[in-house]
């Protein structure tokens, strides 16, 4: 009997990392044993609505298309995983060093807020904030993700800190097509077989491939030029 509770007790550990804070992965091209591979399928890589940033500017993609004649790099994350947070200031890094690349940003909720929580930073977008407000939202993670606590007021104060109108930001929030986005990236995450976060994908001329977990700006950039 005592094993048995053993086994259930470390099943639940396991369960409750995996979903409330996303896998620590370092490997690419596989992931971990018994991690399946990401299937890319490239029809279901961005869809509308995604927010997109190029040269760094922001939009919503109008559209599913995927150009190959330059890099675009397709992000699964969620804002409450910690391996996503650590990845971020490497992806700032990299984008910054090459400001032509296409990055596109998508949702895998892995706790009951998460699509609360990326419906009101998509909505920066609105105002221009996208990327400095998800940074913000990433990299302070530890300080509002924590249970019991309201994220919201610490969203306030970042968005105030990078320039954006808290009110209409909560206002622009509850556009539906928003919450239709997300459950579009979720849906999408679960046919292309992810299910670690982050999940960084990366297609190009010569192709794509991807590598899953919080690894340093030199293995993201290697990704970026085996696929030039």
């Amino acid at each position: 009997m005592n094993s048995e509770i053993k086994f259930i007790s470390v099943i639940a550990v396991i369960t409750i990392l995996v979903v409330g804070g996303g896998l620590y992965i370092s490997a690419k091209n596989g992931g971990q044993t018994g991690i399946p591979k990401p299937v890319l399928k490239a029809e279901l890589l961005i869809k509308a609505g995604n927010p997109v940033m190029e040269n760094g500017v922001v939009s919503l993609a109008k559209d599913s298309s995927l150009s190959t004649s330059s890099v675009t790099i397709v992000e699964f994350a969620d804002y409450a995983c910690p391996a996503c947070s650590t990845l971020e200031p490497e992806m700032e890094k990299l984008l910054k060093e090459n400001p032509s690349i296409k990055y596109v940003y998508r949702t895998v909720p892995i706790h009951a807020q998460s699509k609360d929580e990326a419906k009101m930073v998509y909505a920066s977008v609105a105002q221009g904030k996208f990327k400095e407000f998800a940074s913000a939202v990433f990299l302070n993670q530890q300080e509002w993700d924590k249970v019991g606590v309201d994220y919201v007021p610490f969203f306030e104060k970042y968005a105030k800190q990078v320039g954006i109108d808290f009110e209409k930001l909560k206002t622009e929030s509850t556009n539906p097509a928003y919450l239709a986005t997300i459950e579009s990236d979720s849906a999408d995450a679960s046919a292309l077989s992810i299910y670690a976060t982050p999940t960084v994908i990366f297609v190009g001329p010569n192709g794509s491939t991807y590598v899953q977990g919080a690894v340093q700006k030199s293995e993201l950039q290697k990704m970026v030029d085996s696929v030039k």
